[in-house]
């Protein structure tokens, strides 16, 4: 988890709760890859809690999807949707710090579908929850047949795999 060998990536979704830079009130994820891994430096506001100042499990759980979505993306070069997640909280997250999120591919299941993981660390780089997700993989021809997002949209992340 050091700073050297990592390379910011492009991604799409401007309005998305997880990586959407346009949504003032989402997580404003973005993405760095070392080649073999993705991560997200996370600051999760105050509006995102549940006790106190301790981060919501749902919040931790969708920060794990949302490593873990990208990260296919860009290792598969493929269209995803979730299809399973299972998280573990290991550590409790507070509000206002700095987490570490990492995603990489953990199976490749074949061209329709890959198991990927996804850790949470603290400031202390103590590890706080991890992750496991089964997703759907899709070409760009087979993913615009979904019709669940513009074609607009199809075609910009295409241009990006």
């Amino acid at each position: 988890m050091e700073n050297t060998g990592w390379e910011k990536i492009d991604h799409v979704g401007q309005g998305c709760f997880g990586c959407g830079p346009d949504n003032p009130h989402g997580l404003r994820m973005s993405f760095e890859t070392n080649g073999e891994k993705l991560r997200s430096l996370v600051v999760i506001p105050d509006h995102l809690r549940g006790w106190h100042n301790i981060v919501h499990g749902g919040i931790l759980s969708t920060i794990c999807d949302e490593i873990m979505a990208w990260s296919a993306i860009h290792f598969l070069r493929r269209f995803i949707l979730t299809k399973t997640i299972k998280t573990r909280f290991l550590k409790p997250v507070t509000t206002k710090s700095t987490i570490t999120a990492i995603g990489y591919v953990k199976e490749y299941k074949g061209r329709n579908s890959a198991l990927m993981a996804g850790e949470i660390y603290d400031e202390d780089k103590k590890l706080c929850a991890v992750s496991t997700g089964e997703f759907a993989l899709f070409t760009s021809e087979a993913f615009r047949k979904l019709k669940i997002i513009p074609d607009e949209i199809v075609d910009e992340m295409a241009a990006m795999l």
